[in-house]
């Protein structure tokens, strides 16, 4: 292979960006990449941060709930509803101040049936038909002629 011989010396400072851009250009590719890295695992941070607040809110919701379902509980408790009643001027019926209302046209609902479980196997399903109920032994009986 022939050496090329140029007619002018390259410019020193030529050189030095021919071998600093060879050197930098790596070094760039790698701090994008790590500022990408950054930029993704910041996003990631901030999204564990806020399923966290979410979290405690959803805990302080839990308990506010239960503490209201407390609160429901114990303001209609039997007790406390009777009191309520006699201090808005109620007072328990005598069976003489009783009155029934009889409606005409008016259809009793049927008694309800509960379901069979489904484990339950009904009668009649899963029996034989009646053109199956010969045993092994009876037919052979039957097919020697004995």
């Amino acid at each position: 292979m022939r050496h090329r011989f140029q007619a002018f010396k390259q410019a020193p400072w030529r050189v030095q960006v021919r071998l600093t851009s060879g050197s930098m250009l790596p070094l760039i590719a790698l701090l994008i990449v790590g500022g990408m890295y950054l930029a993704v695992n910041a996003r990631h941070a901030r999204a564990g941060r806020q399923v966290l607040n979410l979290q405690g809110q959803q805990a302080d919701l839990v308990r506010y709930n239960a503490e209201l379902g407390a609160t429901l509980a114990e303001l209609t408790s039997p007790e406390r509803m009777y009191q309520r009643a006699l201090d808005l001027g109620f007072r328990p019926a005598y069976a003489s101040e009783i009155e029934y209302i009889l409606i005409e046209d008016y259809v009793e609902p049927p008694p309800f049936i509960a379901p069979r479980p489904p484990a339950s196997a009904n009668p009649g399903e899963g029996t034989l038909s009646p053109a199956y109920t010969e045993t092994l032994g009876e037919w052979l009986l039957r097919w020697l002629g004995w």
